[in-house]
């Protein structure tokens, strides 16, 4: 009987620690909230303004004072290369990493926002950054934001970049592209495949005197390079051994 009638209680003091439960878990998510550093667009709805920074309107409001520049902005795509540093198949390889989860997630920007900051990270990268960011700002309907780009391309490049009105190369395959296959079925799948990777997405170190300029692929090319550059790392055996004709 005592049991009993203690049992109010004991519910009393169950349903108070389900609510300083509930109360922890609450305040943990929103901590991690406001912690964190990726942005979401919710519903397709972007942030106001281009994602690329000029000085155009600094003389119309000479005495205001710059803002600081919010997080989902971002860097300025310019001709001008004030980085040194060269991109290598393994900065582009986390790159295409990164760029794919802010894909699956229907987070367009934060995909622009990647991109640039990669262009002004490297003053020697992979044409299949600008390819990737093309078709951003195309989804986007960011025509101007191409055409600085474009300009950035050419400087860096030494060629053309697509024009905007230019049907998209997304879908190309590299089966159809005979020399690029011809080079990695001589190698595969050995290390000399991953140097033929390499080639096609980065081109030749060259000099300052006489830069060597990587080429030009369809996006698809180039998407599927790195993806057979992934599987590489699965399937690489080790270097067949040179056997001596002579012998």
């Amino acid at each position: 009987m005592r049991a009993l009638g203690d049992s109010p209680a004991w519910m009393l003091i169950g349903l108070a620690g389900l609510a300083s439960a509930g109360w922890l878990l609450e305040r943990r998510r929103r901590r991690e909230l406001e912690t964190e550093k990726d942005s979401v667009l919710w519903a397709g709805v972007q942030p106001p303004g281009s994602s690329i920074i000029t000085d155009a309107g600094d003389e119309q409001t000479p005495q205001m004072p710059r803002p600081p520049r919010p997080a989902t902005e971002a860097p300025a795509v310019t001709t001008t290369i004030s980085s040194r540093r060269e991109a290598t198949l393994i900065d582009l390889q986390q790159l295409d990493s990164r760029l794919r989860r802010r894909r699956a997630r229907g987070d367009l920007l934060a995909a622009v926002v990647l991109l640039q900051q990669h262009v002004a990270d490297f003053r020697f990268t992979s044409p299949w950054v600008f390819l990737e960011l093309r078709e951003l700002h195309q989804a986007l309907g960011r025509a101007q934001e191409w055409e600085l780009a474009r300009a950035a391309f050419q400087a860096r490049f030494g060629q053309r970049a697509p024009l905007w009105q230019a049907p998209s190369t997304a879908e190309a395959l590299l089966a159809d592209d005979p020399d690029i296959c011809a080079d990695l079925a001589a190698q595969w799948p050995y290390r000399g495949a991953r140097l033929v990777i390499l080639h096609w997405l980065l081109g030749e170190r060259g000099t300052p005197e006489q830069p060597q300029h990587p080429p030009v692929l369809a996006l698809g090319v180039y998407r599927e390079l790195l993806y057979l550059d992934r599987l590489l790392d699965l399937v690489m055996l080790p270097s067949p051994a040179v056997v001596d004709s002579l012998l």
